[in-house]
């Protein structure tokens, strides 16, 4: 804002000259983007990252403090262009290290906390850019210097951020060894741009920010002028509009969290840039400044929201050795959208100056400011559309996980006739019930039933279920925990499950894959893409054609595991039915699992719910608070689309479970 008030301060009011300032600023922040952008990313996965981040913050620290003393446009545009070249790098390995020092539950709050300390600053900004003017006006000194002293204020928070990061620890990071043996910059650069080229999603998810930025990027460069001459306010009055744009903006940020339990961050975040884009265009025609702050703040709601969902789902769907290049990518997309409607767009309205825009029979007298701010706002809805299509396209395409559940087996190549059932959920949700419940009335519609569990339901798995689950076996490290659910599956799979769908019948199992994903993956922090590909592989890529998510609070679940340990106690010597299968009664307690801390049983329910998110068209998702019988009929009429014919016209004679 500095610089921008800086060159409008320079020109008189409506001069195109004060236009082309702001286009000529404009292109000296962003020209790095186009030329350098790409590299950065390299640079960022290829060196260390927290060296890279304190060094260029000490260097814009020095330069900021030339910038404020500039006296000529060729000094500043050059100084600037300096400064911009270090903020590619900065930001790039800042983005990248990210995650790897956040779990990946965690990364949508921590985008959250990143995106509002970096932009939610803006209102606070304005509020003393206007103080600084106004104490000047007071001591009799120019407004011009309020512009030194703001510049001089930047550049002692990146003093002072380089001295905080170099007390960060971070993950060591960055090519070590032979360098003969690491591949070029090129090399890197092409293996970035091929990784985002083959994933629809991200390169949907890139394109709708670039036009989204387009649009933006208008406002923000017009703005200026826009308050001064089409609607008659005083040049002050432009920080009072950033202010309403910053506090929507921080609304934005923080409110991510309420709508994403509801819908999903890839359904949404289109939804978010094509309101920011139509925002923006109705911005361009608002006939007053009052208007003009409402929907500022409606507009920074909608970019707040795409900022944090658009950096999730770019750290989501990125691996580490990659990330870099991906958001260096996604930065020079943006900074070229941005140097195209920033260092364009005043040239264009102050070459328009005034014109006539005719919509059907109407011809309406418009100023090149509003024209080009309606017309960049236009092309913004329109990216946001063609990219939220793309995103959408990807979504129902079936994901890795679905796409391997209804795809030809890995080990056979051919999809197994049967279908496969498993009832998933927190710890006394109620799956063994639910599970028995189903089998019980689809065997009485014909449908051959094997009811199975997990860990176990083999002879092998049982043995090693035994050690998974003793209450008693403290310690074991969560890596082993996940490689033994992983042998135990492996074993079932092939014993029991993957015969019985060859069979053509109908699998109904307590736990599967899931389990791990939100056990493992999520409570236990691996990480739920590296648990599904170990779990891909020891189940032959078989998952689940449905399951059934029995969600209840976890404060509940474990009420109802402690109920049902009094009432084991009670019983005689023999073999008792837990949630996870048969049990001595005298080991009929809680087990290792259900031994958890209520947090722990928490961060399992949220995995739980965001593995629902992420694959509607798989789960299904039961409330487990009400009685039993309830529950039994709400899962019944919800399979009741997706479960093929019987294979029999009547029930079978009882045939044994498998073991568990």
């Amino acid at each position: 804002m500095a610089l921008q008030a800086l060159v409008v301060s320079l020109s008189p009011p409506g001069s195109r000259m004060g236009l082309f300032a702001l286009g000529g600023i404009m292109m000296a922040r962003l020209l790095p983007s186009v030329i350098l952008g790409p590299v950065a990313g390299v640079l960022a996965d290829r060196y260390d990252r927290k060296r890279l981040m304190v060094f260029t913050d000490l260097a814009r620290g020095g330069l900021f403090i030339g910038i404020a003393f500039s006296k000529d446009l060729p000094t500043l545009f050059t100084l600037t262009f300096v400064v911009e070249t270090l903020s590619l790098l900065y930001m790039s390995a800042k983005d990248s290290s990210l995650p790897t020092i956040v779990a990946r539950r965690h990364l949508t709050e921590a985008n959250q906390l990143n995106l509002l300390l970096s932009y939610g600053t803006l209102p606070l900004g304005a509020v003393i850019a206007a103080a600084i003017t106004a104490v000047l006006r007071l001591t009799g000194l120019p407004p011009q210097d309020a512009t030194v002293v703001a510049l001089l204020v930047d550049a002692a928070t990146f003093l002072v951020g380089a001295a905080l990061l170099t007390g960060l620890v971070l993950p060591e990071h960055g090519r070590h060894g032979d360098r003969e043996e690491s591949p070029s910059v090129l090399a890197e650069l092409r293996e970035g741009v091929e990784f985002i080229r083959g994933l629809p999603l991200v390169r949907s998810l890139i394109l709708g920010v670039v036009g989204v930025f387009f649009g933006a990027g208008v406002v923000a460069t017009l703005g200026p002028e826009f308050v001064r001459s089409d609607l008659g306010r005083p040049e002050t009055d432009w920080y009072t509009l950033m202010t309403a744009v910053g506090m929507g903006l921080v609304a934005g940020i923080v409110s991510v969290p309420l709508l994403t339990r509801r819908f999903s961050q890839e359904r949404l975040f289109p939804v978010c840039m094509a309101a920011s884009g139509g925002i923006a265009a109705i911005i361009a025609t608002l006939p007053n400044f009052s208007l003009t702050l409402a929907f500022g703040l409606v507009l920074g709601a909608a970019v707040g929201l795409s900022f944090v969902m658009g950096y999730t789902l770019v750290h989501d769907k990125t691996p580490d050795e990659t990330r870099g290049r991906t958001f260096a990518a996604f930065y020079t997309g943006t900074r070229i959208s941005l140097f195209a409607s920033l260092g364009i767009a005043p040239f264009l309205a102050g070459a328009i100056g005034r014109g006539t825009l005719i919509v059907g029979d109407l011809a309406i007298t418009m100023s090149g400011v509003r024209i080009t701010m309606l017309a960049g706002g236009g092309m913004a809805l329109l990216s946001a559309a063609v990219a939220g299509r793309g995103m959408y396209r990807a979504l129902e395409e079936p994901p890795a996980r679905r796409a391997v559940s209804l795809a030809p087996d890995e080990q056979t190549g051919t999809r197994p006739s049967g279908f496969f059932i498993a009832f998933e959920g927190g710890d006394g949700s109620g799956k063994s019930t639910q599970a028995r419940a189903l089998a019980t009335a689809l065997e009485a519609e014909g449908h051959d039933i094997v009811v199975t569990n997990e860990p176990g339901g083999s002879p092998l798995a049982e043995r090693i279920r035994s050690a998974l689950l003793d209450p008693g076996a403290d310690g074991i490290d969560a890596r082993t925990e996940t490689l033994l659910y992983a042998a135990a599956r492996a074993e079932h799979v092939q014993q029991v499950i993957r015969p019985a769908l060859e069979a053509g019948k109908v699998v109904v199992c307590d736990r599967f894959v899931d389990s791990s994903l939100a056990y493992q993956g999520f409570a236990r922090d691996l990480g739920h893409d590296d648990v599904r590909e170990i779990n891909r592989w020891a189940t032959g890529g078989l998952l689940p054609d449905a399951v059934v998510l029995l969600h209840l609070d976890p404060e509940e679940g474990l009420r109802r595991v402690a109920e049902r340990a009094r009432r084991r106690a009670k019983q005689p010597r023999g073999r008792a039915r837990t949630a996870r299968g048969l049990v001595p009664v005298e080991q009929s307690g809680p087990d290792r699992m259900e031994t958890e801390d209520l947090e722990f049983h928490r961060r399992v329910a949220e995995g739980y719910l965001q593995l629902a998110r992420d694959d509607r068209g798989r789960f299904i998702v039961v409330d487990a608070s009400a009685d039993a019988g309830t529950v039994a009929r709400q899962v019944r009429t919800r399979l009741e689309s997706l479960l093929p014919r019987p294979a029999k016209t009547s029930p079978a004679p009882d045939q044994p479970e498998a073991a568990g």
